[in-house]
């Protein structure tokens, strides 16, 4: 298949780097006529994606290893296990290693990265970062769901403990088919709600759906994702996977929707968390947006102002306490730059796209 006519080599690999899909976009490019020193950098990313990918499983490997010995229950996430369902390894970026460890071990943990020759960088959020000199990331969780993103993901992952012991092992656990597939969606959900999310998902859910969809318990998918809210999402998502990959015919949603994803890179952008905020307090066509996003609605400012839950008759002063801090937040500079450089049309199908993927999370 040639390169469309609206787009150049190099565009594509800039895409591919954003977006972290170096390997099967630069192999594929591969097999056109290129210039030279296009070729060459398509050939350094897949000598790159090539040695990472062999770095990181080793370390991986050495980890888990080591966390079996020293009786720390521990469990392998996200791109680590989805690398393994593509046709070779190295097709599946990845940025770190993530792994959650159960218990009270995360002290433990620590002192056995550390051991492993790993440089500890504290805390931020829901897991602690690690470095060795070749550059390897890995990051130790000790919950699966931030507990900031949607309270009911991070009740549903906290009280509903699913990963099962791997075969022949005593420390090291691993999720079934769908539970996996589950985790997934809902971390794929919780970037798309914040800030956007990059059609690298998209991928992970094609190749995992024709890995593993025949073996998983459909009804039993249907009725976790409901609970999480996260159905109408994961719906959408697998059918543009497909329109995307099959080539098949696609509709202005789904055109839209990627084009937007396609602008998220990877992880998002900041100023995209607005119009999810937007979505969750406008529900009708021609409702005042700025309005809503100025004077939020009681229930939108509990979640951020938990003492209104209690005292309501303080939402006046919690509007003010926002304004205020908002002023001094580059993130929320960003989400009120992107309201307003934004026209109705944009903001119609913004609003439209996240009330059709239907992810009303709450803290």
């Amino acid at each position: 298949m040639d390169i469309p006519k609206e787009l150049t080599a190099k565009q594509l690999l800039d895409i591919a780097v954003t977006g972290q899909m170096q390997y099967p976009i630069a192999s594929s490019l591969l097999k056109l006529e290129l210039d030279e020193e296009t070729a060459q950098r398509a050939k350094d990313y897949l000598k790159l994606s090539t040695f990472k990918t062999f770095t990181q499983m080793m370390s991986a490997n050495r980890i888990t290893a080591e966390f079996e010995k020293e009786g720390i229950r521990h469990q392998l996430l996200k791109g680590a296990v989805t690398k393994s369902l593509y046709p070779s390894p190295e097709m599946r970026e990845m940025s770190d290693i993530d792994l959650v460890v159960y218990d009270e071990s995360l002290d433990k943990a620590a002192a056995v990265m550390e051991k492993l020759g790993y440089t500890n960088h504290g805390l931020i959020k829901h897991h602690m970062i690690f470095t060795d000199p070749s550059k390897v990331y890995v990051e130790v969780h000790w919950c699966l769901f931030d507990e900031n993103a949607d309270h009911k993901q991070h009740v549903y992952f906290k009280d509903n403990f699913k990963a099962k012991l791997k075969e022949g092992t005593e420390y090291t656990y691993e999720f079934s088919p769908e539970d996996f597939y589950i985790y997934m969606i809902s971390h794929m959900s919780k970037h798309f709600f914040e800030t956007g999310c990059g059609v690298r998902n998209l991928l992970d859910i094609y190749v995992y759906r024709n890995k593993l969809g025949d073996k998983m318990d459909n009804a039993y998918l249907v009725g976790e994702l409901e609970k999480l809210g996260i159905k109408d999402f994961e719906e959408h998502m697998r059918e543009l996977a497909y329109i995307w990959m099959d080539n098949k015919e696609c509709p202005e949603f789904f055109e839209s929707l990627f084009a937007y994803m396609i602008d998220s890179g990877i992880y998002g952008k900041n100023e995209n968390g607005v119009w999810s905020q937007l979505a969750k307090e406008v529900s009708q066509e021609g409702q005042s947006i700025k309005l809503h996003y100025y004077f939020p609605s009681l229930k939108f400012m509990q979640e951020k102002y938990p003492c209104l839950k209690k005292m309501p008759f303080l939402l006046p002063g919690a509007w003010i306490v926002r304004a205020l801090t908002a002023a001094c937040s580059k993130e929320s500079r960003n989400h009120r730059k992107e309201l307003e450089g934004a026209d109705k049309k944009e903001v119609d199908r913004m609003l439209d796209m996240y009330h059709r993927l239907n992810l009303n999370f709450r803290k």
